[in-house]
């Protein structure tokens, strides 16, 4: 192989790597952003409270004794 022909596919090769890179970016560049402030998500709705009753002292035995 002479080398006028090694320096050719170089180039060549180089040529085609740069072009394939150019389309990448222009493809990248054309795909749309997404905008982060376009689907704002549901206010929060404040919990309601729950309906406590106080436990009597016998009820607290019991369930310590449960637990032992």
């Amino acid at each position: 192989m002479s080398k006028k022909s090694k320096v050719g596919k170089v180039l060549a090769v180089g040529l085609i790597a740069g072009i394939v890179a150019l389309l990448v970016a222009v493809w990248k560049a054309s795909k749309p952003i997404e905008d982060p402030w376009e689907n704002e998500p549901a206010p929060a709705q404040p919990q309601q409270p729950v309906e406590s009753r106080e436990a009597s002292v016998e009820e607290i035995r019991e369930i310590i004794e449960d637990d032992k």
